[in-house]
């Protein structure tokens, strides 16, 4: 009796996860430029708590995402990221900024894209 009210615990908390996917990456950066990059991404949360403050390299064409590696498992974003209202604020080359702020949830990310060194094109997707 204990083991099917656990079994059925683990398929309600993962239903969410059976019908619509696994949780997104909280960002993506593609570097559609013809030259190299420097960016500094920043996340602050709601109460304006830094979160995340990372540096990356892109070359020309080339693409990231955060996490780089996935999720470890479907609850490590609501773990890390909760479903609420944050601040990604991009800097490209120390110069051009590019903010999001607004309501983010698992299946949500923010996608930027460089096209030169003070053009940054920003989209909020969803699945």
């Amino acid at each position: 009796m204990i083991a099917a009210v656990l079994i059925i615990k683990e398929i309600v908390a993962y239903w969410p996860y059976f019908m619509v996917g696994a949780p997104l990456g909280v960002f993506g950066i593609s570097n559609k430029d013809s030259t190299n990059h420097s960016v500094n991404v920043q996340i602050f949360d709601s109460n304006n708590k830094l979160l995340l403050n990372e540096t990356y390299d892109l070359g020309p064409s080339q693409r990231l995402y955060y996490p780089e590696k996935g999720w470890k498992d479907v609850y490590e974003r609501e773990k890390l990221f909760p479903s609420g209202d944050y601040k990604i604020i991009l800097t490209l080359d120390g110069n051009a900024t590019k903010t999001y702020q607004g309501a983010m949830d698992a299946w949500s990310v923010v996608d930027f894209k460089i096209h030169s060194n003070e053009n940054i094109e920003m989209v909020k997707m969803m699945s």
